[in-house]
């Protein structure tokens, strides 16, 4: 029965061409399992190369990783206060940019890069000028401890 059954199913038309579509649809359905597969495994191996990388990097300067906590502290605190002086320098100077800019050109990008970019020019001068103080400071005490230190000349 099962020899007539085979010749029953493989002689047929329809059988065969149903067969050759089941095939096809397996092989694609295997195909976007395996691409599937070979992106997780890519994904993987990325992770894993790049876990290497930043070991790498940590042994190669370990000092990077002696970073105190009050540092990063100071400099968060740095940032939240560059933020906050631009925003009162967006209050401050945003609003007279911006209606100097719509009477100059009317183009709403320039009004918007006005409103948002002087008191960003403003903060970097803020910013120079304070550093530039700091270095005059630094300098001046220098010079002070240089005199009160006695010479001895020949």
């Amino acid at each position: 029965m099962s020899a007539n059954a085979t010749t029953l199913n493989s002689g047929s038309k329809g059988s065969a061409a149903h067969e050759e579509s089941s095939r096809q649809a397996l092989i694609k359905g295997a195909k976007v399992i395996n691409a599937k597969g070979h992106d997780v495994l890519d994904a993987e191996g990325k992770a894993v190369n790049a876990k290497a990388a930043v070991k790498h990097h940590e042994e190669k300067s370990p000092d990077l990783l002696k970073v105190h906590s009050s540092l990063v502290m100071k400099y968060i605190v740095f940032l939240f206060g560059l933020f906050c002086v631009y925003c009162l320098d967006v209050l401050l100077f945003g609003a007279t940019a911006e209606y100097v800019a719509s009477l100059i050109s009317g183009n709403w990008i320039i009004v918007l890069l006005a409103k948002y970019g002087v008191p960003l020019f403003f903060l970097g001068v803020e910013v120079l000028c304070s550093v530039k103080m700091i270095e005059a400071r630094e300098a001046h005490e220098m010079r002070q401890q240089n005199e009160e230190m006695p010479r001895y000349g020949w």
